[in-house]
């Protein structure tokens, strides 16, 4: 049985990335233009057509499978353009043609909670250096109503990382889902660092 955001929330406390030390936000940064063009982007095609569906399952195991199914409408949309994207900024490279990148991309947020608003993402980025990640991790685990779900969100990285491995789900894909967050071009485990580079400018496109 697949991990919850919820369960996942303390299952990821043993294996969090260390605080950064280089005085940088530990949240990078989706300005609100970031999230009018996605908002627009789901709007204009807010379903996934049965081609993508069919290219979704025919590179995630049916328990990572499970996992992205039940993210939210638009979360599915965005991680299904995301993972188009990394395919293409990996054509013709020696990463070309590896299923576990773009599907990285499709779990990469799986640790979202499924019912946030819209305005509540908003929220919660503009919120984010106030809370900081350590009461956002105690917030998911603890706290009730929207603190709860404004900790999930800040925190879903380790959380989404939590929720793949508990499912036994690919590390690469779990090293790509913890880093994406809290530590944006950083290295992430098994992942090269090119291909960390396509994941995460497809992820800011």
């Amino acid at each position: 049985m697949s991990a919850t955001p919820d369960t996942a929330a303390g299952a990821g406390a043993s294996r969090r990335l260390p605080a950064r030390t280089d005085g940088r936000d530990p949240f990078p940064r989706a300005t609100l233009a970031d999230y009018v063009r996605r908002t627009f982007g789901a709007a204009a095609d807010p379903v996934l057509n049965p081609t993508d569906i069919a290219w979704v399952g025919s590179i995630l195991t049916a328990a990572e499978l499970e996992l992205w199914s039940a993210q939210s409408s638009y979360d599915r949309v965005h991680s299904a353009r995301v993972a188009r994207r990394v395919e293409r900024r990996l054509a013709g490279t020696a990463w070309a043609g590896d299923p576990r990148w773009p599907a990285a991309a499709l779990l990469h947020d799986v640790g979202k909670p499924p019912g946030l608003r819209f305005a509540e993402r908003i929220a919660a980025n503009v919120l984010r250096r106030a809370i900081g990640l350590s009461r956002a991790r105690a917030w998911a685990r603890e706290a009730p109503g929207i603190r709860r779900r404004f900790g999930a969100y800040l925190a879903h990285g380790e959380i989404g990382a939590a929720m793949i491995r508990a499912a036994g789900g690919r590390e690469e894909l779990a090293a790509w889902t913890e880093l994406h967050q809290t530590h944006p071009g950083g290295a992430a485990p098994g992942v090269p660092a090119a291909v960390v580079a396509a994941l995460f400018a497809s992820d800011r496109a």
